[in-house]
């Protein structure tokens, strides 16, 4: 039995976790949020097709994919901090060389790489946040969490856009590389107050028989999330395209990303209270509805008025889901094999990273940009409904009506 705090501590929780997970997070994030608008439109700008365009984006998702099982190895033997380190160096030196290559075959590798990064800094704090947090705070914890990326993603663009236009695309690349590595300085100032971390009661368990030993109820619930994500990360793809198609300069599309992002940071403190206090599905239904209501406008949206009122209707319906896929994984997460879970969770869900891009490429060259986002808002529903009917409610707290029953 995980340990639980009174109702009336989470702030105190919240703050604890300043130092290990919401700053080095964010940072990350931020470097992230530099290459949303700056990467699209660099590979544009140097004449690449819209699939060539999707290949490499996709190509993060796809070292996701690879990286997620070695992750979780790193952490279930060796600590969550050992991996977060590893993988904020990772980010910051690959975001850094990209501006160095217009090769398309080096571009894909670097991407893959920084993939490895970044499913290295999501694992080691999900894992930090299970095996510490109790149900009842777990989404309110997740969903700042979910926020604090939020925040970097409207930050990112617009430092990426400006940068762009002052300094040139080498340089956007190099400050977000810099900016992911600053985490570092957070993780290691908690390693100093609070000394070193302890070890897993779980590490004795291998990896591979953590995750046979859960490999059904790891098809069943990660494929929602894989749709979800395909539709998540095809939006990061969709909207700079789209904007640019419009005719808007790299700033202004930062500036767009920006704004849906704006309406995120509006909406993430109330989706971890109702999934805390209602249910974690109270949360997901109308947020994911919401979402792909917004793909559809964006989809036929033929000004930047239309594309702004898309990408606002999208930032509410991701602001509600705050949090929501970390919440159904740490919720999902046996106390026999947390670390190997989550790394199975989350290459399911990382897998639909590499969907999404290349849905957005394929779509947009063999049907057309504005129906590519259409695509998307058709496989968002899809997740939805795999979610609601497959794995239901996960939220144990008394009060919070339950699902299905899993599979172990």
């Amino acid at each position: 039995m995980r340990s639980a705090e009174p109702v009336e501590a989470i702030g105190p929780v919240m703050r604890s976790l300043a130092l290990p997970v919401y700053i080095p997070w964010l940072a990350s994030g931020i470097g992230t949020g530099v290459l949303l608008p700056v990467l699209p439109l660099y590979l544009l700008d140097h004449g690449l097709s819209f699939s060539a365009v999707s290949v490499v984006l996709a190509a993060a998702g796809f070292g996701s994919v690879l990286g997620a099982i070695p992750a979780g190895a790193i952490s279930h033997r060796r600590g969550e901090d050992l991996l977060l380190a590893a993988a904020l160096v990772i980010m910051g030196l690959t975001a850094a060389l990209l501006g160095l290559t217009t090769a398309v075959s080096m571009l894909v590798a670097l991407r893959i790489t920084y993939g490895f990064g970044t499913v290295g800094v999501g694992q080691s704090r999900q894992t930090f946040i299970t095996r510490r947090i109790d149900s009842r705070h777990r989404g309110r914890v997740m969903s700042l969490v979910g926020g604090s990326f939020r925040l970097s993603v409207l930050v990112g663009p617009l430092i990426g856009g400006v940068t762009v236009e002052v300094a040139g695309f080498r340089a956007a690349f190099v400050l977000s590389g810099v900016l992911s590595a600053s985490g570092l300085l957070a993780m290691f100032a908690h390693r100093r107050m609070v000394g070193p971390e302890p070890a897993s009661t779980e590490a004795h368990v291998p990896m591979r028989t953590g995750i046979r030993r859960h490999f059904r109820r790891l098809l069943v619930t990660g494929f929602g999330p894989m749709l979800v994500m395909a539709a998540r990360s095809g939006r990061h793809v969709v909207v700079p395209l789209i904007s640019d198609s419009l005719g808007l300069s790299p700033a202004a599309v930062g500036a767009l990303v920006a704004v849906g992002t704006a309406a995120d940071l509006l909406l993430f403190p109330v989706a971890g209270y109702v999934m805390d206090r209602f249910g974690r599905l109270r949360a997901i239904v109308p947020a994911f509805t919401l979402m792909a209501g917004g793909l559809l406008l964006l989809g036929t949206a033929h000004t930047t008025a239309a594309a702004v009122v898309a990408g606002v209707v999208m930032g509410v319906g991701n602001g509600l889901s705050a949090g929501s896929l970390l919440t159904l994984g740490s919720d999902l997460a046996p106390e026999d094999a947390t670390a190997p879970f989550i790394a199975g969770f989350n290459l399911m869900a990382d897998l639909g990273r590499v969907i999404g891009p290349l849905i957005v490429g394929w779509s947009a060259d063999a049907i057309g940009l504005g129906r590519s986002a259409v695509v998307l808002a058709g496989v968002l529903m899809a997740g939805l409904v795999w979610l609601v009917v497959m794995v239901g409610e996960t939220n144990s707290e008394p009060g919070v009506s339950r699902g299905r029953t899993l599979p172990a």
